[in-house]
């Protein structure tokens, strides 16, 4: 259950929520199971916030900080998440069903058995990502960054996914699996 003084201070805004932060920086936002579909968070810090089992849908969270931040069993479908920094997010069990992630970065997040499909990573930054039992159907993983074609070896449901990236001639190339 989301702490309710957390959930007051992040719908005063990100001006608010982001002094906060820099004022409590001991303090871990706790936002489980909260319901912040549709949410306008952009820019937000949420760095080490427990997101786990919270509704984000629909949620517009352009260039946030979502580093470190937990967001198990969460529900990210159709959720803008754009240039976000996202570096050692665990996102296991988490649904991201036509989510945009395109130009973010993914450095060493944690996706097992998460739900990418239709999911777009466009231009993203995959460093040491994890995509175990990852559900990546219609996945749009085309222009990203630093993706070993090992990453993605216990991933399931490559239909349709868009495998291809640009080598420095900028000729695509398919990734092969």
């Amino acid at each position: 259950m989301a702490h309710p003084e957390h959930l007051e201070i992040l719908q005063a805004g990100a001006r608010v929520w982001n002094r906060w932060r820099q004022q409590n920086t001991q303090i871990r936002p706790n936002l489980r199971a909260a319901d912040l579909q549709g949410s306008d968070l952009a820019g937000f810090n949420l760095k080490l916030a427990y997101c786990s089992g919270a509704n984000l849908s629909r949620a517009y969270l352009f260039e946030a900080n979502l580093s470190e931040t937990n967001f198990q069993g969460a529900n990210l479908s159709h959720c803008c998440l754009i240039g976000s920094d996202m570096v050692q997010a665990y996102f296991a069990d988490a649904n991201l069903h036509h989510a945009y992630l395109s130009q973010a970065n993914l450095t060493e997040a944690y996706f097992g058995h998460a739900n990418l499909e239709k999911a777009n990573l466009t231009n993203s930054v995959l460093n040491r990502a994890y995509f175990g039992q990852a559900d990546v159907k219609e996945t749009d993983f085309s222009s990203t960054k630093n993706l070993d074609p090992m990453q993605l070896r216990l991933a399931r449901n490559f239909e349709l996914a868009i495998l291809v990236k640009d080598d420095a001639e900028t000729t695509e190339q398919p990734l092969s699996v």
